[in-house]
């Protein structure tokens, strides 16, 4: 299914269309996302629902390119210095790629967001929340986003928290990026259908 075309179902509508139709974009155009379109996005991510309306969401964002560049660099780095030895195969595959010189893991995305909280294991829900609003409101306004697992690293290098002023107690929860994409719309890819457990009624 593909963004323009509505499924067959009466349950249909835009919403339901935004979240059937988003998928993780990974190459994306050389073109700027106004300012005005990113606090959207992060406004989007404030409505997530929040345990005790506790709010516990902060964001860095990072627009500077040569940055994006050298922050790309410094999470492959942190990410094969920590599982070049694993003894699990496919983190060891992951190390072993990510050491090659021409894989970029941040994808030359236009803009990067961090998503931070306070060391709560709740408040990590919240913000896991947050970025998937996110998310989907980017693809709602024509933005391309993906979560960047491989860049978690980022969250425990004291000098990249020092230069963007986390404080030391926050707990790094999604590295996204955002862009406008380089090719058109795809169909997101299909879902195993058979994912109930059980069903009590």
């Amino acid at each position: 299914m593909t963004p323009s075309k509505k499924p067959d179902n009466k349950l249909t509508n835009p919403v339901m269309e935004i979240i059937y139709g988003r998928r993780s974009v990974r190459k994306y155009a050389d073109k700027d996302v106004p300012d005005e379109i990113i606090r959207e996005i992060i406004r989007a991510g404030t409505y997530a629902p929040t345990a005790v309306n506790k709010q516990p969401w902060r964001f860095v964002v990072i627009k500077n390119r040569k940055l994006i560049d050298e922050l790309d660099e410094k999470a492959k780095t942190i990410f094969v210095s920590m599982f070049r030895d694993s003894t699990v195969p496919e983190l060891a595959v992951y190390a072993k790629n990510l050491a090659k010189p021409e894989v970029r893991i941040l994808y030359e995305a236009p803009v990067f967001i961090l998503v931070f909280t306070s060391p709560d294991a709740m408040n990590e829900h919240d913000c896991a929340l947050a970025a998937e609003n996110m998310m989907l409101a980017a693809h709602s306004l024509g933005i391309g986003s993906c979560w960047i697992g491989l860049a978690a690293g980022l969250g425990s290098d004291e000098t990249f928290l020092k230069e963007t002023g986390v404080p030391k107690d926050h707990k790094l929860v999604a590295p996204l990026i955002f862009g406008y994409p380089a090719k058109g719309a795809l169909p997101a890819p299909k879902r195993n259908p058979d994912v109930i457990l059980k069903w009590i009624s």
